[in-house]
């Protein structure tokens, strides 16, 4: 099933969907550390890491 994970950070509108949860995080974390110049913790993005049907 795949993955799904929407940056909630003022108004980006990043998102990122896989089928590897691994994935989303890695690509999470380069996002967050590129984009926002800071870090986001693992739980973080467990928290908004969500799980999709597709269509």
């Amino acid at each position: 099933m795949p993955y799904q994970f929407s940056c909630s950070e003022g108004n980006c509108q990043f998102v990122i969907r896989s089928s590897s949860a691994d994935e989303v995080r890695r690509l999470v974390r380069a996002h967050v550390r590129m984009t926002h110049g800071g870090r986001i913790a693992p739980a973080d993005i467990e928290r908004e890491m969500e799980r999709i049907e597709l269509a």
